[in-house]
């Protein structure tokens, strides 16, 4: 029976070992840096173009930023919780992943140290908990790699794979994004003896085992300390709805993809059986009741992070019945269970499939306790030199008209009439955010997904320029920043009005003013009880919940106010 109970420290101990104040997983080369070299600016200001007073914010970008660095950051044990007290050296560590939906690395404006996630700190546990501790390793995720579709969610897919295998991973199951992506074109370029696709429900070209397996056998330890885990993966039936038609792909129901892959988990006998499904907690639970040869079962949808504890599934029987793990969501926590062979009850006698084993769970919280992987940050750094490469053309993205139909003008067109707003403007981290985004290493301002809300003219949730908007510090210096703009407006043909360039009637230029027009109602904000209104949900385009999990209008709001004319 798998017990979930508080194993005495009868082996070596990791007793406080992970609660000592430092960051883990640190290389012999050490960390590879968040920001460029301080010499490296005047380069790259060379090398991206850009004018004078672009130079000046880069400058201004780079202080805010080494200030920031230089600052104390808060525990994260403390903020977070201790992980692996007391844990003895298991026999074998499931580490599980799943839903990491686009997020390499954590994003926003928050600060590193206030985020979690990204590869760069799941590699490093990864190498502390199999390189530094010797504990032997079966590694997982549950798919769902990608968030969007198009040239750059097909970029992630291949980059994400490739770093899952650099990683170590032995099976890595798919999402319906997963599946809109060139899979075939990725699956022929790997090597067929080292590809951790695994799935029962998805095939690739009639599921030929060179592209990927419907089930992985994993044998870590060695000798009677060997521990075989064999691992599946389905899709629930929600997800599978959600997938799109091709040649490429068979998929099948649950149902019919366990039906099939049973035979070879009964013949593998190995000691722990997996079952991953991209599918919520109900999905899995019914899917684990109806196939009852599972000891550990993996929701890879629906929640926001694992719960504290593994959690029994009722009406499962093997080995005192299945356990249900669930992921999380955006790749912010890692859940490890540690696997102890029962040896009290392998003297008892004879024990069935799945009994005679004691586990541990641990949640993960992958926040700055773990250092930044030399060899993740690699390929961060490739990825990104990709994206700059192929630029907005290269990955499909074709500006669109603006829903108002009017064009952008830049923020300093708009001192000239608003000089004491132009003067708060200018004070703030807003002024400078296209820059700050080419101090950082490596650089992202030519990455849409990071642009949208470092720049004037983009829509930020969708990642596409509109027309009109930033292009590039060469193309559109009058652009940088998240200017006015972005939260008033393209204000182009206003601007035309006001400065006596433009004749129009009395009716158009009052409509044109009132069109930019904002103000904050009276106890507005994004908190309960406060009034969500115009200006509050134009914040919240970029300092959402994954980008700015902790905004808070009222307190954000006194930094930037500024009103009307002057």
């Amino acid at each position: 029976m798998i017990k979930l109970s508080v194993l005495l420290a009868v082996a070596v101990t990791l007793a406080g070992a992970l609660q000592a104040t430092g960051r883990l997983g640190v290389a012999p080369e050490g960390e590879p840096a968040h920001l460029v070299a301080p010499a490296e600016l005047r380069p790259l200001a060379d090398k991206y173009e850009l004018d004078e007073e672009a130079r000046q914010r880069l400058q201004r970008a780079y202080e805010a930023l080494e200030a920031h660095e230089a600052k104390p950051k808060p525990d994260p044990v403390e903020t977070n919780g201790p992980i692996f007290t007391d844990w003895p050296v298991p026999q074998a560590a499931l580490v599980i992943t799943g839903e990491q939906v686009g997020y390499l690395e954590p994003c926003g404006c928050a600060g590193l140290e206030n985020q979690k996630g990204g590869l760069k700190r799941r590699h490093s546990m990864v190498k502390v908990l199999r390189d530094q501790w010797k504990w032997p390793l079966v590694m997982m995720d549950a798919g769902e790699q990608v968030r969007y579709v198009g040239p750059q969610a097909e970029i992630k897919y291949r980059y994400s794979i490739e770093s899952l295998m650099e990683i170590g991973y032995h099976a890595v199951g798919f999402g319906p994004k997963d599946l809109r992506t060139d899979l075939l074109g990725l699956v022929i370029n790997l090597p067929p003896d080292q590809t951790p696709l695994t799935s029962a429900s998805i095939g690739v070209l009639g599921f030929d085992p060179d592209f990927s397996k419907r089930l992985r056998v994993v044998t870590v330890g060695e000798g009677a300390q060997a521990v075989r885990v064999a691992i599946t993966h389905v899709m629930g039936p929600q997800a599978l709805a959600e997938t799109a038609p091709s040649d490429d792909l068979d998929k099948l129901s649950p149902n019919e993809a366990l039906a099939a892959v049973l035979p070879e988990i009964a013949a593998a006998k190995a000691d722990q059986n997996v079952l991953m499904v991209y599918g919520d907690r109900s999905e899995a639970e019914a899917i684990a009741r109806e196939h009852d040869v599972f000891d550990w079962v993996v929701a890879g949808r629906g929640s926001d992070e694992p719960p504290s504890t593994a959690r029994r599934i009722e009406g499962s029987r093997r080995g005192g019945g299945a356990m249900l793990v669930e992921v999380g969501h955006k790749g912010m926590y890692a859940v490890v269970v540690g696997l102890y062979r029962d040896q009290a009850a392998a003297a008892e006698g004879a024990l069935k499939p799945g009994q005679g084993w004691l586990a541990r769970y641990q949640k993960v919280p992958l926040d700055h306790r773990w250092a930044d992987s030399p060899e993740m940050h690699a390929k961060l750094v490739a990825y990104q030199q990709e994206l700059a490469t192929l630029r907005w053309e290269g990955l499909g993205l074709k500006p669109r008209r603006h829903p108002t139909n009017e064009e952008f003008a830049g923020s300093a067109v708009c001192a000239d009439c608003h000089t004491a707003a132009w003067e708060v403007f200018e004070k703030t981290p807003h002024f400078w955010t296209t820059e700050t985004l080419v101090a950082l290493n490596p650089a992202r301002h030519l990455d849409p997904e990071c642009i949208s809300c470092h720049a004037v003219g983009w829509e930020p949730q969708k990642y596409y320029p509109f027309a009109s908007g930033w292009v590039s510090h060469a193309a559109t210096p009058h652009l940088s920043g998240n200017g006015c703009e972005n939260c008033h407006g393209p204000a182009a043909r206003h601007a035309a009005v006001e400065l006596g360039d433009l004749d129009v009637d009395e009716a158009e230029e009052t409509a044109l003013r009132q069109a930019l027009h904002l103000e904050v109602q009276e106890n507005e904000g994004n908190m309960p009880g406060q009034v969500l209104g115009k200006a509050v949900d134009n914040c919240l385009q970029c300092h959402d919940l994954d980008n700015s999990p902790d905004f808070d209008f009222q307190e954000y709001w006194p930094v930037v106010k500024h009103e009307g004319m002057d």
